[in-house]
């Protein structure tokens, strides 16, 4: 009987992995999808280059805004799968009125559409994220988080190519797509078995549980150093977005190849993240910083490297890199932030990174005018600045503790 009773709980367990999934996949997918969806539509429909990128800049600025806000209400509500379904329908709103308006409504109107369904996304990223320790058991977390990050290498190598290829299907063609993706995504939500929580004894306000989530990032020594390495650590990578397309000018003199380029980053990462599902990460503060290292030697190689092969060769061992560092991250995150604020820490962690990968970004650019390898060199700076940081701020957490912690136990 104990036999039996164990089998069916392996299934339902199997099950309950296997359609989040799915419903991972299709949402990280359109999160991918939505920034080349909304500038091919855009200019497919006559907008201007800076028009198109305006309306993007809705998308992504309250998305960076909002999770906090939507990662508090997750860990608040008794029912956080609802909040999914209805960020899922908010943000397919928002599309579907973008595809219906593009055409011929003024900037204004589109900004502000793009801006209310934007705010949705952080719940299909690190708030889909956030919700798997209630999906599996402890023992199978590891396992699950790495093939949580598959979906989001999964949705990197697809998402962009088919939305930017939809136009085929009409100038709006890209946001149907995404659209269609977010259909998928909401067939597959009531599929998968998130908790009803009972109600809290004490219900604080959101504000606070917002402020609460954020003092949650550096609540232990381990997130501390986590959310440095991978806050700036991300920052830096924007060098790599940045760079690739002028590195790939100077060395095939075509931006076409920059494709591949990209190609092989996502691969990498989902090779490494379909790995990990196989063999879980045994030590997850030593693979952060082991492959922030390779991250940091990859971009510094790429910073004078002529060779368009040797590019290709390095793009996949960063992506290789990226797929053990995401998995291991949200699982640091789940061990260490506490149940009632999981979810805030992951939407805040992902809300605050996105912000600062735009800026960084943007100041990159700039600084490709004086050459493409201060971009790459700079990215790879940004590493070591990140493992330093983690390294004395850890140190610090650590020593303040065992002060503390001297009174009480004499």
């Amino acid at each position: 009987m104990t036999s039996t009773i164990d089998s069916r709980a392996s299934r339902t367990g199997y099950s309950s992995v296997l359609n989040y999934t799915i419903l991972a996949t299709a949402s990280r997918a359109v999160t991918e999808a939505i920034a080349p969806a909304v500038l091919v539509s855009a200019l497919a429909t006559g907008h201007s280059a800076l028009e198109g990128a305006v309306i993007l800049a809705g998308v992504t600025g309250l998305a960076a805004v909002g999770g906090p806000f939507i990662g508090a209400t997750l860990d608040r509500v008794r029912h956080p799968g609802r909040v999914v379904s209805a960020a899922i329908v908010v943000l397919a709103a928002g599309v579907a009125l973008l595809a219906w308006l593009m055409p011929h409504a003024p900037l204004w109107a589109l900004l502000v559409i793009a801006s209310a369904g934007g705010i949705a996304q952080p719940a299909l990223t690190g708030g889909l994220s956030s919700q798997l320790p209630s999906l599996v058991s402890p023992q199978q977390l590891h396992r699950a988080y790495g093939i949580d990050a598959a979906t989001y290498n999964i949705g990197a190598v697809a998402g962009p190519p088919l939305a930017a290829g939809a136009v085929i299907l009409g100038p709006t063609g890209p946001l149907i797509f995404t659209l269609a993706l977010l259909g998928v995504a909401l067939l597959m939500r009531p599929f998968v078995p998130f908790p009803t929580r009972s109600e809290p004894g004490i219900r604080h306000s959101l504000v606070r549980d917002v402020t609460t989530g954020f003092k949650g990032l550096f609540s232990t020594p381990s997130l501390a150093g986590v959310t440095l390495i991978n806050t700036i650590g991300f920052v830096g990578q924007a060098g790599f977005l940045v760079g690739v397309p002028l590195l790939v000018m100077i060395q095939q003199d075509s931006l076409a190849h920059s494709g591949w380029v990209f190609g092989a980053l996502a691969v990498g990462g989902l090779l490494a993240s379909t790995w990990i599902t196989v063999r879980p990460i045994k030590n997850l503060d030593r693979t952060v910083v082991l492959t922030t290292i390779v991250v940091a030697l990859a971009l510094l190689v790429l910073s004078f490297t002529p060779s368009f092969t040797l590019t290709l060769i390095l793009a996949f061992i960063i992506g290789l890199a990226d797929g053990p560092l995401l998995a291991a991250t949200f699982s640091v995150r789940s061990r260490e932030a506490a149940p009632e604020i999981r979810s805030v820490v992951f939407t805040t962690a992902a809300s605050i990174k996105t912000s600062f990968y735009a800026l960084a970004a943007a100041g990159l650019g700039a600084v490709a005018h004086f050459g493409v390898g201060y971009v790459f060199g700079i990215g790879a700076l940004l590493q070591v600045i990140a493992l330093m940081s983690a390294w004395i701020t850890m140190s610090y957490m650590k020593r303040h503790q065992a002060t503390g912690a001297t009174p009480a136990n004499p």
